[in-house]
């Protein structure tokens, strides 16, 4: 597998259809507690200001899973966003991998997918933008986007 489709991949495999149906939840409900990373950190924290851009232009609030793991880590944290909204998340200082799908919760399809690397500067706040395109069968079928018993989590 693309080592850079790890946190999509991971999120997949460990996501129920409810965890996700809960992730899509939080997003649209509205603005809560700043997310911040799970994890003590073992360097001092920055901050990094996460946008997801998609072609669709919606004029509903579109839910947005984000995912972000540390470099070589094969466990991730899932944050839910909306779509051109920009998350501050705050993070042990490091290189990490952020994913996110776009999906479309009314009528449970996924409208697009998007990675990149960022690097995360203690005591400072770093931008990264990841720009979500339309997914292919053949990049759900790498990901394992499925529930534990063979079916789906979206259609395309």
């Amino acid at each position: 597998m693309d080592p850079h489709t790890g946190a999509l991949a991971w999120l997949a495999q460990g996501a129920a259809s409810n965890l996700l149906d809960r992730l899509v939840d939080r997003a649209l409900d509205g603005p809560t507690a700043p997310p911040t990373w799970p994890r003590p950190a073992k360097t001092p924290a920055g901050t990094v200001e996460i946008s997801v851009r998609h072609h669709l232009a919606a004029k509903a609030r579109t839910p947005v899973i984000l995912t972000l793991q540390e470099d070589g880590s094969r466990t991730g944290t899932a944050f839910p966003v909306v779509l051109g909204h920009t998350a501050r998340i705050a993070l042990p200082g490091g290189h990490y991998f952020g994913a996110a799908m776009v999906v479309d919760p009314a009528r449970r399809t996924l409208q697009g997918i998007g990675w990149c690397r960022l690097t995360v500067t203690a005591r400072q706040t770093s931008p990264c933008l990841i720009p979500a395109n339309r997914p292919s069968a053949p990049v759900i079928l790498q990901l394992g986007l499925r529930k534990a018993d063979g079916t789906p989590l979206f259609r395309l």
